[in-house]
């Protein structure tokens, strides 16, 4: 009878102990979702950029080059690292490289380095779209040039419109769409350009505001030289934006381009199909 009793007794204090902590972990998912729900409401209208130290990014884009038939042809990387916050709102690029391979599972070698763009500064606005921002820079290197465009256009996508989203609404960024001049060599139209916030997650610690981005069937005219190239464009991509100093923690960008091109010394027209991968991963380093 007594082992009864004891076992009884046990029993009650187990379910005790089991009540208390199913309860404290009921209202800490309640309070928990009380914190999602309040970051979900709307993104913060009063959330300006903190940049009271430099922030650093490591960017690596990955070009593929491809039949329109997808039969590989060669790739191709181009990195480098971007600062931004400094004096004046000036931003610098540094260690810039470009490799190439001839194989899709071949590792890319350490490549060269761009030494033109070593240290290279400017405020990020439409200058940045003209030939003569970059004396410099060799006419037919359009790839390190997409490296400012392609900061840019994340910048804008992140920062412009962030007051603008309501969660999982697509924002039409009207005031994007246009023509765009670039640095002398042709032109590319943005069409329609669409955000979306599509929630909140986590990135190098920090809760963050997901924004992604798309646009479909930009038409693309370049020249320069005796190379000669028309095509299209579908890119889309996804941004992690700090709630906590509106810094973007993290990004992505992929391209789809279909061209007709025209190469020196060659008699006869090709059809290219390039993609493009794009990491923005941001640096945790002391400055």
């Amino acid at each position: 009878m007594k082992n009864v009793i004891f076992n009884y007794s046990s029993t009650i204090r187990l379910t005790i102990v089991f009540l208390f902590w199913a309860n404290l972990f009921s209202q800490h998912s309640m309070a928990q979702d009380a914190g999602i729900e309040q970051y979900l409401k709307g993104l913060p209208n009063d959330l300006e950029l903190n940049e009271d130290v430099p922030q650093r990014y490591h960017i690596v884009t990955d070009y593929f080059n491809k039949d329109i038939f997808g039969n590989f042809m060669n790739k191709m990387r181009v990195t480098g690292d971007y600062t931004r916050g400094l004096d004046n709102g000036i931003v610098k690029w540094n260690n810039v490289f470009i490799a190439s391979s001839d194989g899709l599972e071949k590792p890319f070698p350490e490549g060269e380095k761009q030494e033109y763009m070593e240290n290279f500064t400017y405020i990020p606005s439409e200058k940045m779209m003209l030939e003569s921002s970059y004396e410099n820079f060799p006419q037919q290197n359009v790839h390190v040039k997409n490296l400012v465009w392609d900061m840019m256009g994340i910048e804008v996508f992140a920062w412009m419109y962030f007051d603008s989203l309501k969660l999982n609404e697509s924002f039409s960024a009207t005031e994007l769409n246009e023509v765009v001049e670039m640095d002398g060599i042709g032109t590319f139209e943005n069409k329609d350009i669409r955000l979306t916030w599509t929630g909140i997650s986590s990135m190098n610690n920090e809760i963050c505001a997901v924004i992604e981005y798309i646009t479909m069937d930009n038409p693309i005219d370049a020249k320069f030289g005796d190379f000669k190239m028309k095509g299209r464009s579908h890119y889309w991509g996804t941004i992690w934006v700090s709630l906590e100093d509106k810094q973007i923690e993290h990004a992505m960008l992929f391209e789809d381009v279909v061209m007709d091109m025209k190469l020196p010394g060659q008699p006869n027209n090709q059809l290219i199909n390039t993609t493009r991968e794009i990491v923005f991963e941001k640096l945790n380093e002391e400055f």
